[in-house]
């Protein structure tokens, strides 16, 4: 068996966590469909201790559960993005069996396949990634929207893509609808922008 963990990552803002029930409920999903313990009283104790040890400014927070039921949390500062934030397209397609299986419908530390397609250049916050078929899925670190016929869309997840939490409230608020956008659409994209719960939407530039 694969050793890994599932992970979640979210804000404490002010000490608030930031969408903490749907995050719960997307690790929770997951800690069923791979048959982990879900340890509901261990978590809700160590995020009450998190929360009181960071009261104050706003953090990245971090939880992995281990197949064991054994929980990790770390906690770092989250400084402000500026925007906007220069996105790139992937050099080569995710294949279809990565993008619809297990480690991209799930957040694990089963990064390996998003690690290879990190940017190299510093200046570049994130590659934009697509499937086999043509279609823009997300980026390696979030979901992506991008302004098609003076509508903001992003891919719908039967495209390959995790459900990100952020993506899911701007979906059911109306402020996204989803369509599938293919690399042909690229060029006439009239903005883009990056979205998770983390950082919220940051308006992007896609480079050569």
């Amino acid at each position: 068996m694969v050793d890994f963990d599932i992970l979640e990552t979210f804000a404490l803002r002010g000490g608030t966590f930031a969408r903490l029930p749907l995050h719960l409920a997307r690790m929770r999903a997951a800690a069923h469909h791979f048959g982990y313990p879900w340890p509901e009283p261990d978590i809700t104790q160590m995020l009450a201790q998190l929360c009181a040890q960071h009261a104050q400014g706003d953090w990245r927070i971090r939880l992995a559960l281990r197949c064991n039921g054994h929980l990790a949390t770390e906690a770092h500062p989250l400084p402000l993005t500026l925007t906007p934030v220069r996105l790139q397209l992937a050099r080569e397609p995710l294949t279809n069996a990565m993008v619809h299986g297990d480690w991209v419908r799930f957040k694990t530390s089963r990064r390996e396949h998003y690690s290879a397609l990190r940017p190299a250049d510093a200046s570049v916050f994130d590659t934009l990634l697509f499937n086999e078929d043509g279609e823009l899925t997300e980026t390696t670190h979030g979901n992506i929207a991008a302004l098609l016929d003076n509508r903001w869309v992003t891919p719908p997840l039967h495209c390959g893509l995790l459900p990100g939490v952020g993506r899911h409230v701007l979906v059911q608020q109306g402020r996204l609808a989803e369509q599938v956008i293919e690399l042909s659409d690229v060029p006439r994209a009239q903005g883009w922008a990056f979205v998770n719960s983390l950082r919220g939407w940051l308006d992007a530039d896609l480079v050569g």
